[in-house]
Parts: structure tokens; sequence; C-alpha cells
């Protein structure tokens, strides 16, 4: 099964929604997720995009049973929609502030203004307002997408309790001391990992995903941008078990779309 510009995201997305599909394609993508690196990227990005699809409203009715039959019925998928979920509430929890109309500012600077001036704004103004009627068509899809996103996640909650640790890589688990342990007390709801990497002048983007001792993938976050010197990987507290090994893996993406493996980062959790 190719994982380039060929790749069948439509044939993953039925596979992961338990929809019918060739023996010979189930197959593939099975024996694809174990042994190839670029495919199993892939197919978690198939997930990340039905997952936000799914908060979005945006799965048809027969789509949307089979999202909560079948692909939820993976307790990793489980976890990772928990964790999407929590990042999208906490997202759409902010509503915007109040503010002066900008109607209200241009009638006042408009007044303000001599005759002569006035009756060369107003033939702007014909023009700005065919411009303007445009980009509002937009503007109320967009807003009315966030209505329909915070309809869902209308769960309002406090703000949220923020834990920041700043990790480096290479160090070893919970056997090398109390360097890389951190303590979740039971108030924190969001834990900000900030990885440390010589590599943030090498990409402009990059991927972490955290994974139990095991191997067994937690979250994946991609499209990540350094912000002050460090890759933030903001994460719920939820989703992390006390007394648990996690590893981080940090990865460079490439402007061909290629992921780059950087470094690894460990970690020990108390609660």
């Amino acid at each position: 099964m190719s994982t380039g510009a060929g790749r069948d995201d439509s044939l993953i997305r039925q596979y992961l929604l338990g929809f019918h599909i060739a023996e010979a394609d189930q197959n593939r993508i099975e024996k694809s997720y174990f042994e190839n690196d670029q495919f199993f990227d892939v197919l978690m990005e198939v997930e990340d995009d039905l997952i936000d699809t799914y908060l979005r409203g945006g799965l048809s009715p027969t789509e949307r049973s089979r999202f909560e039959r079948h692909f939820l019925a993976s307790k990793r998928r489980r976890d990772r929609y928990e964790a999407m979920r929590a990042i999208a509430a906490s997202f759409f929890r902010e509503g915007p502030s109040p503010h002066r109309s900008l109607l209200m500012d241009l009638r006042d600077f408009f007044v303000m203004q001599s005759p002569g001036a006035r009756v060369a704004m107003a033939a702007l103004g014909t023009v700005a307002i065919v411009a303007v009627g445009l980009l509002g068509v937009g503007y109320v899809r967009l807003s009315r997408e966030s209505v329909s996103a915070r309809t869902l996640l209308a769960q309002q909650a406090p703000v949220p309790a923020v834990l920041t640790f700043t990790l480096q890589p290479g160090l070893l688990r919970s056997g090398a001391g109390p360097g890389n342990e951190i303590r979740v007390e039971s108030h924190v709801d969001w834990l900000v990992l900030r990885l440390e990497t010589p590599a943030l002048r090498e990409y402009s983007l990059f991927s972490a995903a955290l994974s139990t001792a095991p191997g067994d993938e937690v979250l994946r976050q991609n499209r990540l941008v350094p912000a002050g010197g460090a890759i933030d990987l903001r994460i719920p507290a939820g989703v992390l078990t006390a007394g648990q090994d996690y590893a981080i893996a940090l990865a460079g993406l490439a402007p061909d779309g290629h992921r780059v493996d950087l470094q690894s980062y460990t970690l020990h959790v108390k609660k």
C-alpha cells in the first residue's frame, strides 16, 4: 500500500470505521501498521482527522454510529479521543472578549471628515462594502462552525490548572534518580512538557509522540512549532498513570512531509 502522494486515506478511513473492505486491503493495512513507520504515521493522521471530524459533528449518521461502536472499541483510540476532546474543549472554552463595534469607529471617523472627503470616502466605501461582503460570508461560516463546536463541547469548567516541566533528551528512567520524575497533584488538569532540542533551527515544524515504556502510544501531536526555545507538548494530566514510565519521541517535519527522528525523552510519573 502506498504511503506517499498516492496514499488512499479513504480506504484507511473505511478500515478504521469498520466498513467492509477487500480482505487483501485489510491484510496490507494491518501488515503495514507493524512493519512500515511511514504508514504508521499516515494511520495516526487519519485517526486524528476522524476524531476531529467527529468532535465537530462532521460525520454522517452512519459514520458517527460506526465511530462510536467500532473506532472507540480500541482502548488506545479511546485514550487518543479523550486527549483530543480535552484539548478541543479547552480551546473552545474561551469566548470572544467584548469590544467596541468596528462600524461605530468608522461612523465616528466619517463624521469628523470634511464634506469633500466624505464624498471621496463614500465612493471608496462602495467598493469596500462589496469586498467586506465577500469576506463576511466566510466569517459567518466560520462563526457557525465555532458555535457548533462549542455546542458539542459545552462542558464549561473552571480555568484549568497547568503544570509545566522541562525535559532534556537522553535522561534515564526512574532508576536514575529524581531528575526526570514528575509529581502530578490531583488538582492539575494539564501538563506542559517543554522538550529542549538543538534542532530548532533545522526545522520549523515538529511532531511528538508520547508512549508508555512498553511502547504503547498514548497520543501524538503533529505540526508543533517552537516556543521560547523549546517544543511544548501539552497533554491532559488524566491520560498519565501514576508509577508509569513514559517515553517521548521528537521528530522534525521536513518540507517534503517526511519525518526525521530526533531526540527521545523519558519521564516517570508520580501522583
